[in-house]
């Protein structure tokens, strides 16, 4: 959703502290980040690689962004929020039962990429899920022919202090699992759910045709499902943090 900028200036980081990150992408001029949380660095790192992956995307489309930050709303159900078409785009990047847990890297570009179609797209209509559709499927293509597979960052859900505990298993090991069992393809295959109908063959996308009126209303109630859901994660009911609570940095 497209949200009305505040008028309210954030704080900048002064010139006495430590020389800031320059954003790794000429198009963002900013990245964003929590005062509240000590690992405020690590979330940063994570911003950085996102924009970085996203990179030939957002040139590809002359996408702007003016601030890209990380939120943490109260709302558990909210991930992304995009203010004034791009002036401003928050990602959620921890989980909400816990905010030492962040989100595989997977998960966090694709919420980029959709807070990104906002820039162009503001309701959730067929125009921005099939301009959605088609930056996911770049996306892939670049991952696929540099060799970047998303899986192979290992990094992506890695707990910041303390004890995981003897059961507790990573993401790269799950993805371990999964390539024993032979289902590494639908593992990798996609940011997001598939929807239905829809298979995957020789590394394409293949719609299937509804056989019958009763599998064009199943379709049309999946494109249904697929708006309410995203209105819950990016919708009306957003909660955007003020400017006081972010630490803006600020290229000389």
């Amino acid at each position: 959703m497209v949200r009305p900028a505040r008028s309210e200036r954030p704080k900048i980081r002064g010139s006495n502290k430590p020389a800031a990150r320059k954003p790794p992408v000429s198009r963002i001029s900013q990245i964003g980040l929590l005062k509240k949380f000590e690992d405020k660095e690590y979330a940063e790192s994570l911003l950085h690689e996102v924009a970085k992956m996203v990179a030939p995307i957002i040139h590809e489309n002359n996408f702007r962004v003016g601030v890209l930050c990380e939120m943490y709303p109260k709302n558990p159900n909210l991930l992304g929020l995009n203010v004034n078409r791009g002036s401003k785009i928050l990602i959620r990047l921890r989980y909400a039962s816990n905010s030492r847990l962040f989100y595989p890297i997977g998960d966090i570009v694709g919420t980029f990429l959709h807070e990104l179609t906002h820039n162009i797209y503001g309701p959730h209509n067929d125009k921005f899920y099939k301009f959605l559709d088609g930056l996911r499927k770049r996306f892939e293509e670049i991952q696929y022919s540099s060799g970047s597979l998303i899986g192979n960052y290992v990094m992506v859900e890695e707990k910041l202090g303390g004890n995981r505990g003897r059961f507790y298993k990573s993401i790269n090991d799950r993805r371990l699992e999964k390539l024993g069992q032979g289902k590494f393809k639908a593992e990798v295959r996609k940011l997001g759910t598939l929807a239905g109908g829809t298979t995957i063959q020789n590394g394409n996308r293949v719609v299937k045709p509804p056989k019958s009126a009763q599998g064009i209303r199943d379709l049309v109630l999946q494109a249904a499902e697929r708006r309410m859901k995203d209105s819950k994660w990016c919708g009306e009911s957003t909660q955007e943090p003020s400017n006081s609570e972010l630490d803006i940095v600020e290229i000389d």
